[in-house]
């Protein structure tokens, strides 16, 4: 890794430490208050609501859904390291797209269909984006860690035949050794 690559990541890595405290306060804040907060909700609002541009919003959702799945294609395609990022947004979109699809269904067989739509395609789908992030995650973590595959080559499948201690091959004709072709026995 370049200097400057690595002296800015330890700079980045040190801030990250030094508002790691608070990082946690805030989160942890916010998840121990959204669960009153959730209990209050479920007990006061009506169980039915006519909502104002319904169709829009689902669409948005869609539009959300396909979006990231293109994104996260052309990550794959280009080997990106935004596979991870475009990966997870597109599971966690479909998995919200299977819960409000459940939820927001009539009885009967819309309430079927989009059960079967959930288990058969959606979850599905999200369980495979989000394996593919952390596949992904873990071989960008290890090729930092190593390096480009590229750049290394193939692994060798067998330990390479050495010299014997004391016993090194003597240069040929043409080799460009310092010696102009001569060897020193």
């Amino acid at each position: 890794m370049p200097p400057d690559l690595a002296d800015r990541r330890d700079r980045v890595v040190a801030r990250l430490r030094r508002i790691r405290v608070w990082l946690l306060l805030v989160i942890g804040g916010v998840a121990v208050a959204l669960l009153p907060w959730t209990a209050y909700l479920s007990a006061t609002l009506p169980s039915e609501h006519l909502a104002n541009h319904w169709d829009i919003a689902w669409a948005g959702l869609d539009l959300l859904e396909a979006l990231a799945l293109v994104a996260l294609f052309v990550a794959v395609v280009r080997k990106s390291v935004f596979v991870p990022m475009f990966a997870a947004v597109a599971g966690t979109a479909l998995i919200c797209d299977a819960w409000f699809d459940v939820m927001t269904a009539g009885t009967g067989r819309s309430l079927r269909w989009a059960v079967v739509e959930a288990l058969v395609a959606e979850v599905p789908l999200a369980v495979l984006c989000f394996w593919l992030a952390f596949e992904a995650t873990e071989a960008i973590e290890l090729s930092a860690e190593v390096g480009p595959a590229s750049a290394a080559g193939p692994l060798p499948t067998a330990q390479r035949d050495l010299p014997e201690v004391g016993r090194e091959s003597a240069r040929t004709a043409g080799s460009e050794a310092p010696s102009g072709g001569r060897t020193s026995r």
